[in-house]
């Protein structure tokens, strides 16, 4: 468990020593039955209006998942979508792909390394700087291979903007 840490530490350093290209650093937490999944995220708000109704960012994500005596890393990249509700509450969504660094958690079995990741979820904003999200992912590969258990969970989102 040891190592596992040292490598999760070491992502996140790596992660964080990119963010002067982004804007926001964001710390995750998600849960689902027996199995934890913590990471962080870089996103960058494009300040970009498709249909001048939703606004585009990216997100580029670390996390590490870990069930009884399963764990894994996933890396992932997905564009986001927000729609502002009412208020400070916005409808967020969002389609990227994944990399999971195993091919199984908790008996659960994926076939590939490939996945795509779907999320949507709210997202309240407290101030300026300040936002958390509430989110339901999954992934999944699609049936580009056999095995496909996929991952759902739902996340907390703490957001911070630099």
């Amino acid at each position: 468990m040891e190592i596992k840490m040292k490598k999760f530490i070491l992502t996140f350093f790596i992660l964080v020593s990119f963010t002067y290209g982004f804007d926001k650093v964001a710390l995750k937490y998600g849960y689902k039955g027996s199995a934890n999944f913590y990471g962080i995220a870089l996103i960058e708000n494009l300040n970009y209006k498709p249909f001048d109704i939703f606004n585009l960012s990216f997100e580029f994500s670390g996390e590490y998942a870990e069930y009884k005596n399963d764990d894994m890393y996933i890396l992932s990249l997905q564009p986001l979508l927000d729609y502002n509700l009412i208020g400070d509450l916005y409808l967020e969504g969002g389609l990227g792909i994944a990399y999971l660094s195993e091919k199984y958690l908790d008996h659960k079995e994926f076939g590939m390394h490939f996945q795509f990741k779907e999320s949507i979820g709210f997202l309240y904003k407290f101030n300026d700087k300040m936002d958390a999200s509430l989110k339901y992912n999954h992934y999944s590969n699609a049936n580009l291979n056999s095995k496909n258990s996929g991952i759902d969970f739902i996340g907390l989102q703490f957001n911070y903007k630099f």
